[in-house]
């Protein structure tokens, strides 16, 4: 018997060498190549992680109950330190494959790791302590007291990589969720309603410390630029936008975001990052810069409201109305919506004002009790309207922007006793009128915009009866004096022209004027090219354009780079491969004369970071060149840096090369909007049937980038010969 348990206790023993060899070897080399159903051997881990973690805790009573240090008592705690470190080295070997997949901070995850290999290469070690350590306890029980430690250490790196960094605080944790402000006429609606929903959904696990897919959504440039499956969206294309795609997955599908069990986008939500994805992805949009017509509009009226709600479900004292009433009531110019699936109280919507009339409000009466928000908004409802709202007693919210109501009878509003927000906007309701809502002591906000209300009499209403916000939205300053948008040209598309082919230049306020400059200095009113007709260019071209006008402010710059075709290669060769999801249409990509864009790295890039870019240029029939251009993507959000330095060799073949030409570009010295530069190399004037070019990219991001000390991306579309 005691052979068998020598021979058990031989066999884990060599086992555990074998495993820790692996594991040191596993920890110095980089994982992040391995195949992917490898790395996902690694979501053993959290399961695995419990055992050692008790076995080690359990290691301090147990050295405290066996301490006879009898033979029977030796084996047992044998058995159980070879397990322990067992169990230990094998959580830390799928550990190191989880963090293959390059999701997590990597600080925290550096001390994550060492400490778990420390912690698993000790228990280990406590084997052989034990065995030398009978008559001396004290060193016996400082060791296990020291891996104890170590192990709780490491426990806390490894819950704040997956639940952020305040997961094992004792204190009071910080509730993260962010509620939606009010909406008002300054209201941004990138940084108060799309980053509000990507905070409460989305950012659990796509954040600074924990990247999954590689995937940060705490900055727009971060966001911007994606993760290892390409970027988040498209601008201007949501139907191209992979976080809007896989929003949009079956909820069973593992590629489905938020991931299944988390709490979910609703369908409004979802139909507000298309519309703001239509609309540039403008961080800087504004709710006063949206049409009223617009749905993005109603959808950010539809979220906000909704969800100050929600705050107040369950919290009505009447019963539900019956299903069967609701469903008699609804018809396609008149919907009845519960506020939330739990709660008894609707909202009442009318559709279609040629089909509006009062009866359809009078119906309504039948719920009037459950009714806290009317919505009349757009119909030709005029003053009868008032003596049948006074039926609804519980009314919060009532919209009648647009109406037909003249404002004489607000008074009959007074029966509404738990009415707090009335929207009159595009009414001919007055400052006389609004007295009475004035003295209303449940009412908090009133909305006037494109009232009769002047922005004089708003500020009265609001020094009167203070305990109310009287808004009246943008008031336009009369000296204010307007800012010109910038001018455009008027095939935006086109940015490689044909020798000869003009160039045209647009504004759409008549009568404003374009000035213009090709040397790179910046126009202003008075000094630049004035233009008044289609010009030419005779090489690459960089036209800074501003528009003037008398009464405006002059507008921001434009700035258009066009190329203008060369000298064509017949052909090219990429002889370092670009990462395998910036591919584009291969080497012809670079000689296509199809230029790409810098905020769709996807389309007509090829784009380069563990290799330098290295392509060939074969030309049949050679002709002198001067000069190489490269079209080079300039996108710091996306981590797509200018080249560092660019070599271009040439000669007869590939065996005949030498340096006819180098230029180290310009680089970024903080974040900047993303473009295009082109960057010219002057060659050694000659005839070269061969050209090779080599783009070699930053190698250390700079301190002041998020991604500092990371590699840059280099994407060139373009190669031209000149």
């Amino acid at each position: 018997m005691m052979k068998k348990n020598q021979l058990h206790i031989q066999i884990i023993g060599s086992l555990l060498m074998l495993l820790q060899a692996l594991m040191i070897v596993m920890s110095s080399v980089s994982l992040q190549g391995i195949p992917l159903w490898l790395q996902q051997l690694g979501h053993l881990h959290p399961v695995l992680l419990h055992l050692p973690i008790s076995f080690i805790i359990l290691l301090l009573p147990l050295s405290i109950i066996f301490k006879k240090g009898t033979e029977q008592e030796r084996l047992l705690i044998s058995y159980f330190l070879h397990y322990t470190a067992l169990f230990a080295t094998i959580t830390a070997l799928m550990g190191l494959l989880s963090a293959a997949s390059n999701e997590y901070d990597p600080d925290l995850l550096t001390k994550h790791k060492w400490l778990s290999i420390s912690t698993a290469v000790l228990s280990h070690a406590l084997v052989y302590i034990h065995q030398i350590s009978l008559h001396k306890r004290t060193a016996w029980i400082s060791s296990v007291t020291a891996t104890v430690m170590l192990m709780f250490v490491g426990s806390h790196f490894g819950g704040s990589l997956t639940h952020g960094e305040d997961y094992l605080s004792f204190g009071e944790k910080e509730n993260k969720s962010k509620e939606f402000k009010p909406i008002t006429d300054s209201t941004v609606v990138y940084n108060d309603v799309v980053q509000t929903i990507l905070i409460n959904k989305c950012i659990e696990c796509h954040n600074e410390q924990k990247q999954k897919g590689e995937l940060d959504l705490t900055s727009f440039a971060s966001f911007q630029k994606g993760g290892k499956t390409g970027n988040a969206f498209i601008i201007g294309d949501p139907e191209q936008s992979l976080f809007i795609q896989r929003a949009l997955l079956t909820i069973d599908d593992r590629k489905h975001m938020p991931p299944k069990g988390k709490l979910q986008l609703t369908s409004e939500e979802i139909f507000l990052f298309k519309e703001w994805t239509r609309k540039k992805a403008d961080t800087l949009l504004t709710f006063h810069q949206i049409d009223q017509a617009d749905t993005l509009r109603s959808i950010i009226e539809k979220i906000v409201n909704t969800k100050s709600i929600e705050k107040t479900v369950n919290q009505y004292p009447f019963s539900k109305a019956s299903d069967d009433k609701i469903q008699s009531l609804n018809s396609p110019f008149r919907r009845i919506m519960p506020v939330d699936i739990h709660s008894p109280a609707l909202v009442v919507k009318f559709y279609l004002k040629e089909k509006f009339s009062i009866q359809l409000l009078e119906e309504c009466s039948a719920i009037a009790k459950q009714v806290i928000e009317i919505n009349l908004s757009s119909m030709p409802a005029d003053d009868g309207i008032f003596k049948h709202l006074s039926k609804f007693e519980n009314l919060e919210k009532l919209n009648l922007n647009g109406t037909l109501i003249s404002g004489k009878e607000l008074s009959a509003l007074k029966s509404n006793k738990k009415l707090e927000s009335i929207y009159l906007a595009n009414t001919s309701v007055g400052k006389n009128d609004l007295e009475v809502i004035g003295k209303l002591p449940s009412v908090k906000s009133v909305y006037l915009w494109n009232s009769k209300v002047t922005d004089k009499e708003a500020v009265a209403l609001n020094q009167k009866y203070n305990q109310i916000k009287w808004d009246i939205g943008y008031v336009p300053d009369e000296k204010e004096l307007l800012k010109l948008t910038p001018p455009s040209t008027v095939n935006a598309e086109k940015m490689i022209l044909d020798p000869g082919e003009l160039v045209q230049l647009k504004h759409p306020l008549p009568g404003a004027q374009i000035r213009y400059t090709i040397d790179g200095s910046a126009p202003d009113s008075m000094n630049g090219l004035l233009y008044s007709k289609p010009f030419s260019i005779s090489g690459l071209t960089q036209i800074n354009a501003i528009a003037v006008s008398n009464g405006w402010l002059s507008s921001n710059p434009s700035t258009f780079t066009y190329f203008l075709k060369g000298a064509k290669a017949d052909s090219a060769v990429i002889i370092n491969k670009p990462a395998d999801r910036y591919r584009a249409n291969g080497s012809i990509t670079l000689i296509n004369f199809n230029k790409g864009t810098p905020t769709n790295l996807n389309l007509n890039w090829l784009g380069f970071r563990d290799e330098t870019m290295k392509a060939a240029f074969h030309f049949s029939h050679p002709i002198q060149i001067k000069q190489a251009v490269l079209s080079i993507a300039d996108n710091t959000g996306a981590y797509v840096f200018p080249p560092q330095k660019i070599i271009v060799k040439g000669g007869n073949s590939k065996s005949s090369l030498r340096v006819i030409g180098t230029v180290s570009p310009a680089q970024p010295i903080q974040q900047r909007n993303a473009g295009i530069i082109p960057v010219t190399v002057q060659l050694a004037p000659g005839i070269y049937p061969y050209v090779e070019i080599e783009a070699i990219n930053v190698q250390r991001l700079p301190n002041w980038h998020p991604g500092k000390k990371e590699k840059a991306w280099v994407f060139v579309d373009e190669v031209f010969f000149y």
